[in-house]
């Protein structure tokens, strides 16, 4: 147990958390997913879950903002609390007095039950939790519930503070909405839904408000086992909204009601976040998955593209020869335009940008020996990715994709048509045409510019905040698109007059050309 004030800070200090992030390793902070909640929303979940509490959890205690509006609000709380990070406690100290164990939250104590759960959980990756394993048994163990190796940690404390709610209990948790539009965040989802604990979800139209370290959408989630048939789902401007939720003329204004019966944990829920119309799809005809036509596959990973990308000059450097390297876009910045050529590449090469990828079998390992033992002098061999390859330093093998597609964008989706033999990381996603298809390459990668494919495709779209939208893999695959096979062969060959055009010279209007024939078979 850790209860003592171990430094002397005033605890009134503002700029505390700033003071902390700048002394601090951005490392540190990110292996421990540490985001500091803002004071308002602090003290409005607070006030929602805690007001006739007797005993309150904080599963991520970090800087004790929420310790510290509960002792201004309730004072006899009976206050408990996990961090596992031993230097944000020495930081920051025990403001409220609060019993706070310094012990993995997710590992002890299942069987302790609370009135009230307030909690910033941390946000980082599951698969960068060096105890994953053990975790893993413990969830299992108590819960009889398997999930996706994907999930992020914070489902995780999700899970657990669920299962620790009295019956009379409420829980507060400020998480990111990307749960909520993901595959990995289906198994939660159905539990919210299955045992009606869901009372209602609080998004943020201004990210930015919320975390000055992070970028990030969230969302307030307010869980209780009352008996309910609706989930509220408010969309505010501004933080200083919060405590106008519960008047009745706002209410209307900003929140919508879904009944549990209407919604389902395998859809995406941003309609509801966002209070979009869920039917967005309906005024389109003649559309299939894109899975019908395509399959879309992560590019690669390498775990430490620093090591792995090369330039012309870098290959020299290190005498790595022609036969150790496969051609590969390292960088999404690197292509401006639609088509991809060999003479683009060539232009990359010559102005020393890094498009090799480190690529050998084990009949080459000799040839650039010198250059692996750098690679371990470094660590690289230790970085996640690698050390759980068989050999660190062979990459793992994709095929050339004849049309990739930006991971991530803040405005239009990136396709662009390969014609040359290079692969691409993680910033692309491949494309690859399903065998009945490939005759139709070029047609489907001209309707992937059209406006309409990239509306269609938008709404599987996961949010990460400041204007960034993400796509993983699945979201591309199960995303509409138009069903090509009723073009007609004038119009086929209209298309595939324009890509040639596209080749020579590029211009936008192009592609509205392309949309303004697409159009009438949709809409």
């Amino acid at each position: 147990m850790y209860n003592q004030l171990t430094i002397n800070i005033d605890i009134k200090d503002n700029n505390l958390e700033k003071e902390y992030s700048r002394k601090m390793s951005q490392e540190h902070i990110k292996k421990y997913g540490q985001y500091f909640t803002d004071k308002n929303i602090a003290e409005f979940m607070v006030k929602w879950a805690c007001k006739d509490a007797r005993n309150v959890l904080d599963p991520a205690v970090g800087n004790s903002i929420f310790f510290k509006e509960i002792v201004k609000n309730y004072k006899n709380c009976v206050l408990d609390g996990y961090e596992i990070d031993q230097k944000i406690l020495e930081f920051f100290g025990n403001p409220a007095n609060a019993n706070i164990y310094n012990l993995d939250y997710l590992t002890n104590d299942w069987e302790k039950k609370y009135d009230a759960i307030v909690c910033n959980p941390p946000y980082n990756k599951f698969q960068a939790i060096d105890n994953r394993k053990e975790i893993i048994k413990q969830i299992f163990y108590n819960t009889n519930i398997k999930f996706s190796s994907y999930t992020n940690i914070y489902i995780y404390f999700l899970l657990k503070s669920i299962y620790q709610l009295s019956e009379q209990g409420k829980l507060a948790y400020i998480i990111p909405t990307e749960f909520l539009n993901s595959k990995y965040g289906e198994k939660i989802k159905e539990i919210l839904i299955d045992r009606k604990l869901l009372n209602a979800i609080i998004n943020f139209d201004n990210n930015s408000e919320l975390f000055f370290n992070a970028t990030t959408t969230s969302c307030i989630l307010l869980i209780d086992k009352s008996i309910k048939n609706e989930i509220k789902f408010y969309n505010l401007k501004s933080i200083d909204e919060l405590n106008m939720i519960n008047e009745e003329l706002f209410s209307e204004k900003y929140c919508i009601k879904v009944k549990y019966k209407n919604i389902n944990a395998k859809e995406k829920w941003r309609c509801y976040l966002k209070h979009e119309n869920n039917n967005s799809n309906k005024q389109y005809k003649n559309i299939k998955k894109i899975s019908e036509f395509c399959s879309v596959k992560r590019g690669i990973a390498t775990g430490d593209n620093e090591f792995f990308c090369l330039s012309k000059s870098k290959m020299k450097q290190y005498k790595i020869p022609i036969q150790s390297v496969s051609n590969c876009i390292c960088k999404s910045a690197y292509i401006s335009n639609p088509i991809f050529q060999k003479k683009d590449f060539e232009i990359l090469k010559e102005k020393d940008k890094t498009v090799f990828l480190l690529d050998i079998n084990e009949n080459d390992e000799n040839m650039v020996k010198n250059y692996i033992s750098m690679g371990i002098k470094k660590g690289v061999n230790k970085r996640y990715l690698p050390a759980n390859r068989k050999k660190w330093y062979i990459m793992e093998q994709k095929d050339v994709a004849p049309i990739w597609v930006s991971s991530a964008c803040r405005d239009k989706i990136k396709f662009i048509r390969n014609l040359t033999d290079s692969k691409t990381l993680t910033t692309f996603h491949s494309i690859f045409v399903n065998k009945n298809y490939e005759k139709d390459t070029d047609l489907i990668f001209c309707y992937f510019l059209t406006p309409i494919a990239q509306s269609l495709i938008n709404d599987n779209r996961k949010e990460l905040g400041n204007g960034l939208n993400k796509f993983q893999p699945n979201d591309l695959n199960s995303a509409n698109m138009l069903d090509l096979n009723i073009l007609t062969k004038d119009d086929r060959k209209k298309i595939l007059n324009i890509y040639d055009d596209m080749k020579n010279s590029y211009n936008y209007n192009q592609v509205e050309q392309i949309n303004e024939i697409i159009n009438k078979y949709i809409k």
